[in-house]
């Protein structure tokens, strides 16, 4: 069966270090996570250095639509679509949507990946890659805590 993967990136109109707008974020994955497990869609979402990136992936037409729904979400702008892609596996089957928040590991982690120079357009395979690595190392960090 092949898959549909969407990455993209905007600027955060949110403030990690504000409580009310990381408060805003647990909304975001909530609601995220309750509606892409009524639809099939899994995936991560990255917050770090002002910006979201976000892998969605699932059947094109559900990954599209839930891509236009936050397109017009005002809590980001300037989104710019990364990567599309059809794929043979999910990467992110574990999660309806991962989520790795603001954290000096990540900054360091962020600063050494192919997102860090977002302009260069990596290739779709490197971005979901490394997205995975970071959802499956904050699960790994969530464990030891």
């Amino acid at each position: 069966m092949s898959f549909y993967s969407l990455v993209y990136s905007s600027a955060a109109q949110l403030n990690a270090a504000n409580a009310a707008d990381r408060a805003m974020v647990d909304d975001i994955l909530a609601n995220a996570r309750r509606r892409n497990a009524e639809v099939g869609v899994t995936g991560a979402l990255l917050f770090t250095e002002g910006r979201f990136v976000q892998a969605l992936e699932g059947d094109r037409s559900t990954v599209r639509a839930t891509f236009d729904r936050i397109v017009a979400d005002s809590r980001h702008s300037g989104v710019e679509v990364l990567a599309s892609q059809f794929g043979d596996r999910r990467r992110f089957k574990e999660w309806s949507m991962a989520y790795v928040g603001e954290s000096e590991a990540l900054r360091a982690q962020f600063s050494n990946s192919p997102l860090a120079a977002l302009g260069s357009r990596p290739a779709g395979d490197a971005l979901l890659d490394f997205m995975l690595e970071l959802a499956r190392s904050t699960d790994d960090q969530e464990a030891d805590d």
